[in-house]
């Protein structure tokens, strides 16, 4: 048997990081933005977008107050609106679907791939032609969601946007530092929206994100809107709408010191992912990572018929873990107008997806505890069925 660790084991782990970058660099990073003044947007924000632009590869990244600003002002800057039908996945966080409907569109919602737990790509074609058949709607955006942290199958999804007239934007706001088939987190739709919140793979110490593209246009029109659509040559002349989005100074402070320990991070990651793949039981059904992708595991998820007996359990052994998402968007009260499709995938995966302890500080001791009180369970189950 192996014994419980005598530390508590983490589902996330925000403070880790700050003991292996230093708490003393962290705080000369603020004391030389309480010297400039630049609290908002300052040069932090500025340096930060270049090395956010180098990491992912593309000429463009905006900084901006949040995953959420990310993806409304993606969509801000290709103009959605009112009339507009958007594509969504209804398995995911509520901000992928909420910021189509901020803007007026129309959400569509997606089905789920049962492996990937991904944007199934045949059940958006069904989806876009039920919208061409009833004919109300301007086919304008799919919103792609790496849910998870890993990525989505964007060769299909991409195709089917483009025979279509739609832009992909890449929901990368899990998924910052994956790759697929050797592109970075934003660098593979026409805009990635991202976020840096705790509990993300790259993360500030409170609300924070970024948009990236390779358009210049796109790129003016995202740091416009980001300061209530003010014009870049008269400030007080705002030319469109726009918001508050803008990444305040001392979170992008924060966010280039996490860049010094993110690479690392992310092979932890992918060591933490590689015991759990290998070493529990089949009878968790892991989900699927395609092939030539590397996901980001912001969180390690499985599929379990039992889910609540096995939440019950690793609680009991002091295991913590997750239910991500309960209930997916298209049946939340807000979102209920527009649950029009019958969605059997993501429904199931609600009932049944688990995450567990997901980071790079875990060490073999807690992967070792974490690893055999599953398969304990698991054993439990299958005995039973024999």
């Amino acid at each position: 048997m192996t014994n419980k660790p005598a530390k508590p084991i983490n589902l996330f782990d925000c403070a880790t990081s700050q003991k292996v970058i230093g708490q003393e660099n962290f705080l000369n990073a603020f004391k030389t933005i309480l010297n400039h003044g630049g609290y908002a947007q300052g040069p932090e924000t500025r340096e930060l977008d270049q090395k956010l632009a180098d990491y992912s590869g593309t000429k463009f990244c905006a900084t901006c107050g949040s995953g959420t600003d990310a993806l409304t002002l993606a969509l801000m800057a290709w103009d959605v609106k009112a009339g507009d039908a958007v594509f969504v996945s209804s398995f995911t966080f509520v901000a992928s679907a909420e910021a189509p409907v901020l803007l007026g569109a129309t959400p569509i919602f997606v089905d789920s791939d049962p492996n990937t737990y991904n944007m199934n790509p045949q059940d958006l074609e069904r989806a876009i032609e039920e919208v061409k058949k009833e004919g109300k709607l301007n086919l304008k955006a799919v919103i792609a969601v790496d849910i998870f942290g890993s990525p989505c199958d964007y060769d299909a999804i991409i195709n089917i946007a483009r025979k279509n007239g739609m832009k992909v934007l890449s929901d990368s706001c899990q998924s910052y530092g994956s790759v697929y088939k050797g592109k970075k987190a934003g660098s593979i739709a026409d805009m990635s929206a991202t976020s840096f919140y705790p509990t993300k793979p790259l993360a500030c110490y409170g609300d924070g994100g970024a948009v990236f593209t390779n358009s210049n246009e796109e790129n003016e029109l995202v740091k416009s809107c980001r300061v209530h659509g003010m014009s870049p040559e008269d400030h007080y002349d705002n030319v469109r709408l726009g918001m508050t989005g803008r990444l305040n100074t001392f979170q992008a402070a924060v966010v280039l010191q996490k860049l010094k320990v993110f690479d690392q991070e992310l092979k932890d990651r992918f060591r933490v992912a590689s015991r759990y793949d290998n070493e529990l039981s089949s009878y968790f059904h892991k989900q699927q990572i395609l092939d030539g992708c590397q996901s980001a595991y912001a969180l390690y998820t499985i599929d379990c018929e039992d889910r609540d007996g096995l939440m019950a359990f690793l609680k009991e052994n002091g295991i913590p873990c997750g239910a991500y998402y309960p209930r997916p968007v298209h049946t939340q009260t807000a979102y209920a107008k527009w649950n029009t499709r019958s969605l059997p995938v993501c429904e199931k995966l609600s009932k049944t997806v688990l995450s567990i302890p997901m980071t790079p500080y875990l060490d073999d001791e807690d992967l070792d505890y974490v690893i055999s009180k599953m398969n304990e369970f698991a054993a439990s189950k299958t005995s039973k069925a024999a």
